[in-house]
């Protein structure tokens, strides 16, 4: 599909988008200081490596540190800071989560021409690094096809599997369906040949988190389905955690988060029949990010695999509500 859509154009079809539904909730949202959005999220959690091609592979541990060794791949615009959330029931459940990140992503190097099915030799080295032989994973989101590129390629290290909230591949009709409009203009964008559209809409989103970020926060808070901004209202500290992981995604620049949007929209490099290894697949019916429709695909295309729907869950909910269940299923 080829689009023609200048940027300022693409910001104006958005806001007229969204913009009824924020005139039209009438939801009144709590201050939060803005010291809240600089507080180091960093400190003693964030490590790195250096991998045989020479690449810095950054990561960050939370939970327990002896605990059952658990990867979890970030979603896209994301970081290993975006994990802290989970640190505390991590700890509680005896489970240590180990969260890399992707090349170009905070402080890992960019890798040229990186396909997905590059990653499982990047966890493959991460696991020998820590002394782990085999291990579980899980992924939200963007970390979808590297948690199944790894299934793919890694199942005789791998304990349980599970992807929440996941994308799904780009090569299915109706791959679209039940999508908020401004994801499906992303996906549009990311598919044609040209960048420039790509690129603005990512600018813009990294200029917000960096320079507006009480502005996202309020955006999240008023635009996406009810369950999340159930959610992000009553724990606003979520909404927070979440900005600073993705502001951590552009450390050195948009280019990751602009190739890696272009790696979901095209061939992944492997099929969905040939992964033999056990998936758990945990979708939220009013999730409008990944919407409950990839959820069946995927269940569908997957040989092995278990659809956990879950009732009035959206795209931030479901882990957050959920997190404790999910972990211990891949225990």
């Amino acid at each position: 599909m080829k689009l023609h859509i200048r940027y300022p154009v693409l910001l104006g079809l958005v806001v007229l988008t969204i913009g009824a539904v924020l005139y039209g909730n009438g939801i009144s949202i709590k201050p939060v200081a803005q010291d809240l959005f600089t507080m180091n999220l960093d400190s003693l959690h964030s490590k790195q490596m250096t991998l045989s091609d020479r690449k810095v592979l950054s990561y960050a541990i939370y939970g327990d540190p002896h605990g059952i060794p658990v990867f979890y791949f970030h979603g896209g615009q994301e970081s290993r800071l975006s994990s802290a959330f989970m640190d505390s029931t991590a700890a509680r459940l005896g489970v240590r989560i180990i969260a890399p990140e992707r090349p170009g992503v905070g402080r890992s190097s960019f890798q040229e021409g990186r396909t997905f099915l590059d990653y499982p030799k990047d966890i493959e080295q991460l696991a020998d690094h820590l002394n782990i032989d085999t291990f579980s994973i899980f992924g939200l989101s963007g970390g979808s096809p590297h948690v199944l590129a790894c299934a793919h390629k890694l199942d005789h290290r791998l304990n349980k599997v599970a992807i929440v909230s996941g994308t799904a591949p780009h090569d299915y009709k109706g791959k679209l369906k039940g999508m908020w409009f401004p994801i499906k203009l992303i996906h549009w964008f990311a598919k044609s040949e040209k960048d420039k559209n790509l690129r603005g809409f990512i600018a813009n989103d990294y200029k917000t988190l960096d320079q507006k970020p009480h502005r996202r926060l309020r955006q999240l808070q008023r635009f996406l389905p009810k369950p999340d901004r159930k959610l992000l209202k009553a724990e606003p500290e979520y909404g927070i955690e979440f900005i600073k992981g993705s502001r951590e995604a552009y450390r050195q620049g948009i280019d990751a988060v602009v190739q890696e949007w272009k790696l979901y929209v095209r061939d992944w490099g492997f099929k969905l029949h040939e992964i033999e290894t056990p998936i758990s697949l945990w979708y939220g019916d009013r999730d409008k990010m990944t919407p409950k429709y990839r959820g069946l695909h995927l269940n569908k295309a997957l040989p092995n695999s278990e659809l956990i729907l879950l009732e009035d869950e959206g795209h931030f909910s479901l882990i957050r509500n959920h997190l404790g269940d999910i972990l211990k299923g891949l225990m």
